[in-house]
């Protein structure tokens, strides 16, 4: 056998992308079977690729290179050929004349102003002159392209806005004069109560068909460092408040210290992401693909409320928002759902 593939492993989904985080090798250096190869990682989900056979590795991709799951990252050759040594001596470089550099002359008054070497500048002017524009735009930061994982990550988001037809539904829920410990955790497992009354948006997606969940098991969202994360928390309708909220703290402490697993984010039917703790009320949250729904959880707020004597008190209110497919589910039994989870925090 001339040489074995080594595949990315099937992280999360066979096609989907992952990439190379760290390698253990050089190119061309020798490996013997068993011995850890690569570290590779997708949505924030690591995983380590061991040597299958002994050999040359070959042909590796670049970190931080989006590559399909279940496809080659590399390969182990049995052999490489190595280079034949020169036969005779090479002839020592001629010293480099200076480069002329045609440049404009408020182009070289700017560039010694600057500090910036005109022979690493190209031109925009009449037959490739260096203009004052030129040096002066060299010294602006550039943009920066995303790479790796959050190249991975921005791809998805595009796409679970682009492949989906998107509708937001806002609501205000009065959650009486004290507000509740343990929020999040009240409104999630709220959410998987209330998906029990509403199964067509308790589920995923198969291209056009819907696919109901037996069981609702929500994802939470937690932002870290390198990206935002939705690990789930399972069947929180049967656990207490309590433990749901143990749940929710143990995924966000590991996904801050990048210890989640492939298993932490399957099987998700429903996503709920909370942006009140930096004093946001409303806002249209991106669909987690294949989910058709998610919602999202505003600040709560102390607000004066008047009653139906016509007494004012004050009570904490936030905003729901919850983003449906509308190619799968009608305003009507969304809006139905957003209802009722209201009903239940106001309980």
């Amino acid at each position: 056998m001339m040489s074995v593939n080594v595949s990315m492993p099937v992280i999360t989904a066979e096609g989907e992308d992952a990439v190379v985080t760290a390698w253990f090798f050089d190119e061309g250096q020798a490996c013997t079977a068993g011995q850890l190869l690569a570290e590779v990682q997708a949505e924030k989900v690591a995983d380590e690729v061991y040597c299958s056979t002994e050999g040359f590795v070959v042909n590796r991709v670049a970190l931080g290179d989006p590559v399909a799951q279940g496809a080659p990252i590399c390969q182990i050759a049995a052999f490489i050929e190595q280079a034949e040594p020169a036969s005779v001596t090479a002839p020592a470089p001629a010293a480099a004349s200076s480069p002329q550099v045609l440049a404009s002359p408020a182009a070289k008054r700017v560039a010694k102003e600057l500090g910036v070497a005109l022979t690493g500048l190209s031109g925009s002017g009449p037959g490739g002159r260096i203009t004052e524009h030129d040096v002066r735009a060299s010294t602006q930061p550039t943009a920066e392209q995303m790479s790796g994982l959050r190249a991975v990550i921005a791809r998805n988001m595009r796409a679970g806005h682009a492949e989906t037809a998107p509708v937001t539904l806002f609501s205000t829920v009065n959650l009486g004069q004290q507000l509740p410990r343990h929020l999040t955790a009240i409104i999630v497992k709220a959410a998987a109560e209330t998906l029990t009354d509403h199964p067509q948006l308790n589920g995923h997606r198969d291209g056009d068909t819907f696919i109901t969940a037996a069981t609702a098991h929500v994802a939470i969202a937690i932002q870290t460092e390198e990206g935002l994360v939705a690990p789930v928390v399972r069947d929180p309708a049967s656990r207490t408040t309590e433990d749901v909220a143990d749940s929710i703290k143990d995924l966000a402490e590991r996904a801050r210290t990048k210890s989640l697993t492939a298993a932490d984010y399957e099987g998700a039917s429903f996503t709920v992401t909370n942006l009140g703790g930096y004093g946001i009320d409303g806002f249209t949250p991106i669909i987690n693909l294949p989910q058709i729904a998610i919602l999202g959880v505003g600040a709560a707020r102390p607000t004066p409320i008047v009653g139906m004597d016509g007494q004012v008190a004050v009570a904490y209110q936030l905003t729901l928002s919850l983003t449906f497919d509308h190619a799968f589910v009608d305003g009507t039994p969304a809006a139905g759902f957003l209802q009722q989870v209201g009903v239940s925090l106001a309980s």
